[in-house]
């Protein structure tokens, strides 16, 4: 997402100042050390890459996608748990990336965090109410009124100040997800980091803490941000909500409109896969195919092109919808090997039911064919690779537009080339 887009995207959301502004952030992992370092010394694992939002005071930001994308590893980032490869982390209008020792630390008190797996994320030989203590007295703070302060934050989330001097295993997972939120509250923090705070809840739990989660943001003025892979949760928290693809922002806008308006093939995929609970809905759900490329050697241009199905045909031949859609199934299923060469008519009756297109694309095609009825895969694959897929403009460009929101005031990011001619569609780097 561009700098220009970012630093306005809450200027008309009904929020208050930016609190939290992220700029260009990156988070790479060494494959390894040693021996297998110096074997591997170019292989990084890249799970945060080039990542730019900004959260305004008192909004939820939602941040959603498929496990293994690099959700956690943001949150990390911006927390200063984990070191950023590059970027910068604006909080206060202080760049937390250049910060450490006492005054990283003195900043913390500003930042909490609550865990996903509320039983590890809570000390077993520790009563609650002294885990609750904990960062009062990590920060210095509230010198002889910790023990009334965490009795009335345990009441705040919903428990009983008389369970003070339980210990966690005496709770059960919702009572448990509480004190960690009593915890996160009580060094009075502005900006809370929810890392799938709700996945290891019942459905009916889930809502009660949710519902505690938004009572307390208005009764302390908290800024959350909000991961998950559960959209339904995501819906009913989030104000703005940002979706993650292999370690990009592949679209930001305001949780209705991104609902109704989805404008990233790779949301609406998301959407299209939430389960309808009504054995009489028509249609069928969703399925995304292929698997998720590697964050070692991330594709170039869009990170989603090679599980798009509106991957986008190079200016340089001549193909017709319909053309395209064939070329582009049989140059997938070459390369994931989903299907026998069992002879030429029944490869080009199954893929090229109408004939081969004319012209260079065609001969390409015919030349793979070959290729796949000779047995030699890797030769068909890497020729379709380099004259289709790596010639769309999917494949060079990086892309990042803003599009017309539909629904509410914001404006909406999507990272996808099929809004380059778009009226309001800017490329970032213009």
């Amino acid at each position: 997402m561009s700098k220009a887009m970012m630093s306005e995207s809450t200027d008309d959301i009904g929020f208050g100042d930016t609190l939290l502004r992220v700029e260009g952030l990156t988070k790479y992992f060494s494959q390894g050390s040693g021996l297998i370092a110096s074997l591997f010394n170019d292989e990084e694992v890249k799970a945060v890459d080039d990542v730019t939002f900004d959260i305004a005071k008192g909004e939820t930001l939602g941040l959603v996608g498929e496990s293994g994308c690099g959700k956690s590893t943001l949150a990390r980032t911006v927390l200063r748990l984990l070191e950023p490869t590059d970027g910068a982390v604006w909080f206060k209008d202080d760049n937390l990336a250049e910060m450490s020792g006492e005054e990283l630390r003195s900043m913390r008190e500003d930042m909490q965090m609550i865990f996903q797996d509320p039983q590890s994320s809570l000390d077993p030989r520790m009563k609650v109410g002294p885990i609750v203590e904990e960062p009062m007295k990590a920060h210095g703070l509230y010198e002889g009124e910790r023990e009334q302060r965490a009795r009335m934050l345990l009441e705040k989330v919903g428990l009983d100040p008389q369970h003070y001097n339980r210990y966690p295993h005496q709770f059960s997972g919702g009572q448990r997800q509480r004190v960690n939120l009593a915890r996160a509250l009580a060094v009075n923090p502005d900006f809370i980091v929810c890392d799938e705070p709700t996945s290891a809840l019942d459905a009916s739990i889930q809502a009660q803490v949710l519902n505690t989660m938004r009572d307390l943001q208005e009764e302390f003025g908290l800024t959350y941000l909000f991961i998950s892979h559960d959209l339904s949760v995501i819906r009913h928290i989030s104000d703005r909500v940002a979706v993650m693809y292999l370690g990009q922002l592949v679209e930001l806008s305001d949780t209705e409109e991104l609902f109704e308006n989805p404008q990233h093939p790779y949301t609406r995929a998301l959407l299209q896969s939430i389960p309808v609970p009504d054995p009489r809905a028509g249609g069928q759900r969703g399925v995304l195919e292929g698997d998720v490329p590697s964050p070692i050697d991330p594709p170039s241009g869009c990170r989603f092109r090679t599980r798009c199905p509106r991957l986008i045909a190079p200016d340089e031949y001549d193909l017709s919808d319909t053309q395209w859609d064939q070329i582009k199934e049989f140059m997938r299923e070459t390369e994931r090997r989903t299907f026998e060469a069992d002879g030429e008519a029944s490869l080009r009756g199954e893929f090229f039911p109408d004939g081969t297109p004319s012209g260079e694309a065609g001969s390409i095609v015919e030349s793979s064919i070959d290729d796949v009825l000779s047995d030699d895969w890797d030769a068909a694959e890497e020729r379709m690779a380099e004259s289709f897929a790596e010639q769309s403009i999917c494949a060079k460009e990086v892309p990042s537009y803003e599009v017309e929101a539909e629904h509410g005031a914001s404006r909406h990011f999507a990272a996808c080339h099929l809004h380059r001619d778009s009226i309001d569609g800017s490329v970032a780097d213009d």
